[in-house]
């Protein structure tokens, strides 16, 4: 497992993304419309598709963790979750109810940024009581946490070629559910993270039901992180056909219901939507999680309590502009997704129609803050390149 032990560099704490990469890509693709698909060249590649076995969705979807429990042969389970959903509790409860033969034997509660010391707790209280499963319930930290406790307690049963079984309901759309990575927060502060095929979920129920309580904004920002999944998986170099046809239609769904949820809160139908356009968004994940914007706003992310759906919100349209010029036909195909002629600027419109944060500097960061975050990053991008960018953010 590529993980960090101790202190490191940011860079250093950055570089588990570049480990492990879910595919493998050579060769080139030329460009295609979205409904004619020209005369292609591809030289060669390779495709190694990593998503959980089993991925259930639609309202009232949640009644599949049962059966899903009893073919994963799991009986005391520990549920991850957060404080806000412990407080809530009714949601809690309907998840409880769902385990049919599988007993509850635990609930640990994760903060924002998943810091080690409330993971390490979970690992040391549910080593004492014994559990043989994992079911996490709620957004990308309360996942992420979980996949780590279960790869953990794994290896404390002398289980090295897996993780304990896991099943995830997400309560956002940041898809931290189809990776086979996980990050924390350090106890300074600084996020880091590992990657590991044994992270892997078993299974994924998109129940929209159990979405109604999660605020409008941050079900919007993450939204946007799947976009920001999308549009940073199509720019990703090398060969990515399959991914890069699911990027485009994540794009436009995520477009066109994105608005709609904002509009009809409460609507489950159009939550389902946006669940499905989050998972097309994820289909090329190393690249997506190691893209400029994503690592940009990881390195901010953490330290000023800034979530990640929200960096997005931050940083994605400048990051889209400052890649154009190297990549213009990628970037005709996105604004034709958007149904704009200038994708970076349709991605601002939308954030701004949604009410997202568009500015950094509404979170107590100036500019010192943000070239100290440039010079950390600095390596494949010139440092004045990325501070560039933080400033376009400002």
């Amino acid at each position: 497992m590529d993980q960090n032990h101790g202190p490191a560099g940011p860079r250093e704490r950055l570089a588990y993304v570049k480990h492990g990469l879910t595919f493998v890509r050579t060769g080139h693709v030329v460009g295609f419309e979205s409904n004619v698909l020209p005369d292609v060249t591809i030289e060669s590649g390779s495709f190694n598709y990593a998503n959980p076995r089993a991925i259930h969705w639609g309202a009232g979807s949640l009644a599949r963790l049962a059966p899903e429990l009893s073919r994963l042969q799991v009986t005391r389970v520990a549920l991850i979750t957060t404080r806000s959903l412990v407080v809530q509790g009714k949601l809690l409860d309907q998840v409880r109810g769902a385990l049919g033969a599988a007993e509850a034997a635990a609930t640990e509660v994760i903060g924002q940024h998943a810091p080690t010391s409330e993971i390490e707790e979970a690992i040391a209280h549910t080593t004492e009581i014994g559990v043989d499963g994992i079911v996490s319930f709620g957004g990308g930290s309360a996942i992420d946490a979980a996949k780590i406790i279960a790869v953990r307690l794994a290896d404390r049963h002398g289980l090295a070629y897996r993780g304990l079984p896991h099943v995830a309901i997400p309560t956002t759309l940041s898809v931290a559910e189809l990776a086979g990575s996980a990050g924390y927060t350090e106890a300074a502060g600084d996020k880091a993270g590992m990657r590991d095929v044994r992270l892997l979920l078993d299974s994924v129920i998109y129940d929209a039901d159990l979405t109604l309580a999660t605020p409008m904004s941050l079900w919007l920002s993450t939204g946007i992180r799947a976009l920001d999944h999308a549009v940073e998986g199509f720019l990703a170099d090398g060969s990515h056909p399959f991914s890069d046809v699911m990027a485009l239609e994540a794009v436009r769904r995520l477009f066109a219901t994105l608005p709609r949820a904002k509009a009809s809160p409460d609507d489950v139908g159009v939550r389902t939507e946006n669940q499905l356009a989050a998972w097309f968004s994820y289909t090329l994940t190393g690249p997506a999680a190691s893209g400029l914007s994503h690592v940009m706003g990881k390195q901010i992310g953490a330290r000023h309590h800034i979530p990640h759906g929200v960096t997005s919100c931050l940083l994605l349209p400048h990051v889209m502009r400052y890649l154009a010029p190297s990549q213009p036909e990628r970037m005709r195909q996105l604004a034709a997704a958007t149904d704009s002629d200038d994708a970076a600027g349709a991605v601002k419109r939308l954030i701004g129609d949604l009410g997202l944060p568009q500015h950094i500097s509404e979170f107590g960061i100036g500019e010192p803050e943000l070239r100290a975050a440039a010079s950390e990053l600095e390596g494949k991008f010139p440092e004045e390149d990325l501070l560039r960018i933080y400033i376009a953010a400002l």
